[in-house]
């Protein structure tokens, strides 16, 4: 009981219909596998993508920030160029100012060194008639030396009150 078909027995062609579908198996056995790996590699390279493309925005970030930070510094920096600028002419306009005060000082100091020496003279003569006045009995003393030092203390206090003048006017020069 054979049959023959195309010349071939029925078992040639199962064998072959088996060998043909063992080998379109293993054909979609081997595609699976390659789709799979080609599949995780895309997988793979999509996380890649995405934490590339993360990193990138995060630099993005950063360097906006920086350049946000490098803006404000240079704003600071030219707020306080203008601040020592201003500062530098002040200290010269104060150092000006102070030649100028060191210059009256020291014509107020000029103009003061001989009133040293006639308040001096006045304590000393002020002093003298005090000493003349309690030491000598009231019926015993002389009206003319009396008379003559406080004629002579009025003259001194009179230009020691000039001598002061002309150094309150020296003080207040501009």
């Amino acid at each position: 009981m054979r049959t023959l078909t195309l010349g071939l027995p029925r078992v040639a062609w199962v064998l072959t219909l088996c060998a043909f579908l063992c080998g379109a198996m293993i054909s979609a056995a081997v595609f699976s596998v390659g789709w799979k790996h080609e599949a995780q590699k895309g997988s793979s390279a999509e996380t890649a993508l995405a934490a590339a493309t993360a990193r990138t925005h995060a630099l993005t970030g950063q360097l906006v920030a920086q350049r946000t930070r490098s803006a404000a510094l240079a704003a600071t920096r030219n707020t306080l160029t203008s601040t020592n600028v201003a500062l530098r002419h002040d200290l010269a306009v104060a150092r000006r100012s102070l030649a100028h005060t060191k210059q009256i000082l020291a014509g107020v100091g000029a103009a003061a060194a001989p009133l040293g020496g006639d308040v001096d003279r006045l304590a000393n003569e002020l002093q003298s008639l005090t000493g003349y006045l309690a030491s000598t009995p009231p019926g015993q003393l002389d009206a003319g030396y009396v008379q003559a030092q406080i004629t002579y203390l009025t003259k001194t206090l009179t230009s020691f009150k000039a001598a002061v003048a002309a150094v309150q006017s020296q003080a207040q020069k501009p």
